[in-house]
């Protein structure tokens, strides 16, 4: 589902912890990516419009989780998505972090701009990506941008978008549980079977590397498969309204969990594999 680049992602659902007395597992996770590849931390504050409070936050909190190369990318415009030397920070980052904010902002500034060339470019290097919040929502292929939560899966109040590419055959959600989230994957999910929907829980995230996810923080994910819909009402006569599906799959999956996504199916204990990465 990643057209098998090198690199790996690190996806977060949201407020995932940062303070010193939390347990900073997600955090840690992405600085431990930037210690073992013996590079820099590149922070991208595109999809906020706080970029100074919101970088310097992440700043101090990767120093002091021992990341020493740490370096902030802004990216307000498209012309900025040009600069040579907006390239030449990423293109000497081992790891980027997408924070928090609106997903569209960091599409419509970044998307097909050498910016995004070179991303791609070091991810398949073996760059390890990470977001989270509208960071994480903007990592695939395809990615929400609207819909509201806690309602059934009103199929027209459901906004999708071209994201980043990083992956393909997924669609992010996150604050999942916090936020009732689910009725709006099942719609775009049901839009497009072909994509496995994938619903993060705050605090929670998943490191993909591979056909492989595994399951990090104290949260849950929830992977909705609509390969096997046996019906679905959403068609050019109903294009509104409640959608009825039937024979949708979902898994749940907590911290340590492994996903196959060639399968479609998490993996049991005996069936995992370590990871490399």
């Amino acid at each position: 589902m990643n057209n098998g680049a090198r690199g790996s992602l690190i996806i977060i659902g949201g407020h995932e912890e940062k303070s010193r007395d939390g347990d900073r597992e997600i955090l840690t996770a992405v600085a431990e990516q930037a210690a073992r590849k013996k590079g820099t931390l590149l922070i991208v504050t595109a999809a906020t419009t706080l970029p100074k409070e919101v970088s310097d936050e992440y700043t101090g909190v990767f120093h002091d989780l021992g990341v020493d190369q740490v370096e902030v990318l802004d990216v307000r415009s498209r012309e900025e998505a040009q600069r040579p030397e907006a390239v030449q920070k990423l293109a000497h980052a081992a790891v980027v972090f997408f924070t928090g904010g609106d997903q569209l902002r960091i599409t419509s500034q970044i998307g097909d701009s050498p910016v995004f060339q070179c991303m791609h470019e070091i991810y398949r290097k073996g760059a390890t990506i990470a977001g989270t919040s509208a960071g994480a929502a903007a990592l695939p292929e395809t990615m929400i941008v609207a819909g509201p939560g806690d309602e059934s899966n009103q199929i027209s109040a459901i906004g999708m978008a071209p994201g980043l590419g990083l992956v393909q055959g997924m669609v992010i959600d996150s604050h999942f549980a916090e936020r009732g989230r689910f009725g709006r994957l099942l719609g775009a999910v049901s839009q497009n079977p072909r994509n496995l929907g994938v619903g993060i829980d705050e605090n929670t995230a998943i490191v993909l590397h591979g056909q492989q996810f595994r399951v990090i923080g104290e949260g849950a994910v929830y992977v909705m498969d609509g390969s096997s819909i046996s019906f679905s009402s959403l068609s050019e006569r109903h294009p509104q309204g409640v959608v009825s599906i039937y024979d949708v799959r979902l898994h749940v999956l907590a911290r340590h969990d492994q996903f196959d996504l060639t399968h479609r199916r998490p993996l049991i204990a005996d069936e995992t594999t370590k990871e490399t990465d």
